[in-house]
Order: C-alpha cells, then sequence, then structure tokens
C-alpha cells in the first residue's frame, strides 16, 4: 500500500469512527448532529472512492460532486447549533446547487446528450476547496452575527458550544486556505512536484485529529436535549417557578453588576446564592436552566470581562488584574481569559493598543 492509500485509509477510517459513535447516540441526538453525521461520513465517502478508483474511471467522477455537498454540510451543522440563525428550505436548496449541476453535467456527458464536457474533472477537483472557503467565510459571518446578538442579552454571555464551533470554523479556514494557496503556487511551479494528493489528505486528517483532540478535551460542546432533559428532571421538585426564576434573573444582574461579589476570590456558590436569597441548589438551578452555564463559568466570565477593561484602561500589570479581578493564581486567570479571547491577556493587551486600522485588520474572530 502506497503511502497515499495509506493516508486515504487513516482519513476514512477517522470519519467513519466519528459516524458510528454518532449514530450510536439516542435518536435526539442524531437528529441535532444530523449535518455533522453526513459531513463526515461524505468525507470518509470520498476517501473511500478516491482509494476504490482512478483518474479517469466513471466512479471517481463522483469525488467532485460528493466534496461540492462538504461545503453545505458544514454550513447547516454550526448554523443548526446556533440560536439566531436558521436554514430556510430554499436556502438549502440553493447551498447544494453547484454540486447538483455538477451531477448533471456529468449525466449528460456519460448519457451522450451533450458531446462535450463544458469543464474537465480537474477543473471540478481544483473548485472544490475554493468553493467550501465561500461556506466557511459566510459560516464565520453567520456565528459572528449570533455572537453579536449574545452580546446585546442581559449577561452579555457566550454559550461554550458558540466557542468550538469558532474554533471548528477557523481551523477548517486555515486547512482550506492552504489547500487553495497549493494550487495556486503550483500554477506558478514555484513548489517542486509532488504527490499532492497525499499532501491534502495528509492535512486533512490533521483536521480529523484537532477535531477529536478539541472535542475530548471540552465535552461539554455536545450539549444535547437529552441532557436538558435531564437537568430539567434534577430540578423537577424544586420551588423555582419560571416566575420566581424571572425574579431572582433580574436581581442576580442587578448584584453581579452593582456589588461585583466576583471580584471576591473566596465567593463561593453559597455565598452568592445567600446574598441572592436563595439556598445553594435553586441558585444552580437558576444559572443552568435559564443562563446555560454553571457557576464556575458565570463567575469566571464577569472576572473576565472585567479584567477586560483594566487591561484596556489602566497599564497595572497582568498579574495584578489577575488577584484585583477575583483569580486565585495567574493560571487560572490565563485559562478563563483564554476561554472567553482566544488569546492571552498580554497578547490582547497588545492587540487593543494597536492602532484601530491595524487592530482590525488583525481581528480573528467575534470577540474583537
Amino acid at each position: 500500500m502506497s503511502f497515499q492509500d495509506l493516508i486515504l485509509v487513516s482519513s476514512a477510517t477517522t470519519c467513519l469512527l466519528f459516524v458510528f459513535l454518532l449514530l450510536s447516540l439516542s435518536h435526539q441526538q442524531r437528529t441535532n448532529s444530523r449535518y455533522l453525521l453526513g459531513y463526515l461520513l461524505l468525507i470518509g465517502t470520498v476517501q473511500l472512492v478516491d482509494i476504490a478508483s482512478k483518474p479517469g474511471d466513471t466512479l471517481h467522477l463522483l469525488i467532485g460532486p460528493l466534496a461540492l455537498m462538504l461545503g453545505p454540510l458544514f454550513y447547516l451543522y454550526v448554523t443548526s447549533q446556533t440560536p439566531c440563525s436558521k436554514a430556510s428550505p430554499w436556502l438549502r436548496v440553493l447551498l447544494f446547487s453547484p454540486a447538483a449541476l455538477v451531477t448533471l453535467h456529468w449525466l449528460l456527458f456519460k448519457g451522450q446528450v451533450i458531446a462535450t464536457p463544458v469543464f474537465s474533472h480537474n477543473t471540478v477537483l481544483h473548485s472544490i476547496a475554493p468553493m467550501e472557503l465561500i461556506y466557511v467565510l459566510a459560516t464565520i459571518s453567520q456565528l459572528r452575527h449570533t455572537s453579536h446578538v449574545l452580546s446585546q442579552t442581559a449577561d452579555g454571555s457566550v454559550p461554550v458550544k458558540l466557542s468550538w464551533l469558532n474554533y471548528l470554523c477557523y481551523l477548517n479556514l486555515i486547512i482550506l486556505l492552504l489547500e487553495s494557496s497549493y494550487y495556486i503556487v503550483r500554477q506558478f511551479d514555484v513548489l517542486p512536484a509532488m504527490n499532492s494528493r497525499a499532501l491534502l489528505n495528509t492535512v486533512l486528517q490533521l483536521f480529523l485529529l484537532l477535531i477529536a483532540w478539541r472535542a475530548a478535551h471540552a465535552p461539554q460542546v455536545i450539549f444535547t436535549e437529552q441532557q436538558r432533559q435531564a437537568a430539567r428532571q434534577k430540578y423537577q421538585k424544586s420551588g423555582l417557578t419560571p416566575a420566581l426564576s424571572d425574579y431572582y434573573g433580574r436581581k442576580l444582574d442587578t448584584l453581579i453588576r452593582d456589588k461585583q461579589p466576583y471580584l471576591d476570590s473566596e465567593l463561593t456558590l453559597s455565598t452568592l446564592a445567600g446574598q441572592v436569597g436563595l439556598n445553594p441548589h435553586n441558585l444552580s438551578q437558576l444559572l443552568n436552566e435559564h443562563l446555560q452555564t454553571n457557576y464556575h463559568d458565570y463567575i469566571n466570565h464577569w472576572r473576565v470581562k472585567h479584567a477586560t477593561e483594566l487591561l484596556k484602561n489602566t497599564s497595572r500589570s497582568v498579574e495584578e488584574i489577575a488577584y484585583d479581578c477575583g483569580f486565585g493564581t495567574r493560571a487560572a486567570f490565563y485559562t478563563a481569559f483564554k476561554k472567553h479571547h482566544q488569546l492571552t491577556p498580554a497578547k490582547w493587551r497588545i492587540q487593543f493598543q494597536r492602532p484601530d486600522s491595524v487592530r482590525q485588520s488583525n481581528s480573528a474572530g467575534p470577540d474583537e
């Protein structure tokens, strides 16, 4: 087996393993992840078709239409996981139209309805990465809009899953930019001749492994309906009615903004609950059911928000700011800050202090 075939088999196996894990979930969970399941299944299928056929074979022609569906499935998966954007039926048709047109073109050619193909198979293969790049950029635009909408809400928090989706988009963006750049420089013979399929599939395998690594280190990104049901059952005997939740939610928000209890590094769930007028169990319910977060992430969100203002408006050291904002250690501050801004505090401050034009051109995410 050649190195190229080994990489193809490895990529296909990784994708099909993901598919198997998704299929093992409950019906509700599978429905929620149907586009991700289709995306991974399609990648694995493309790899298997590439292994089983050679350029010029009829089977090999399937790679183009199948790969052109990756972008639409990626877009639909990401947008289906956000609360502010859903794809209409007409948009779905539009998203898959390039793949449908290529399929129709090859059917007409193979059926001898048209004598000469309008475009070659290689042209289709080289257009896959740029086309998928367009879909990923559209997805990032939707996520930026969603982040902006959520930032205008009462608590201004961004769900953990949204951070995961941003990670997934920018990782995919990097891979596609590398692939598109490779095809461009090859046109000018800048790079030495090499097995392009092996190279690109090696990059794809790296992409899949990074996804697996990220998901393993942040399992909370798969916060499914089944888990929500479990949370509701956990609190079903609670006396915290929807009306009381709204009342105590407003009270908590006022307390956090006016008294800033999160600046106390010794603050605990019990202490905060007493200040709000709830018991710890009911405060945990309020945070989980109505703010979709937990006590630790909620407090760290406000500490990071306060630290951000100090980084912008003062010249105090990062260590001083960390302790003044309620973090017990410098490491805890760095971990929480990077989770919200994808940068260390020091790097974020340097980026913020650049001229506006430079800062905007170097912005790489929704936390600008």
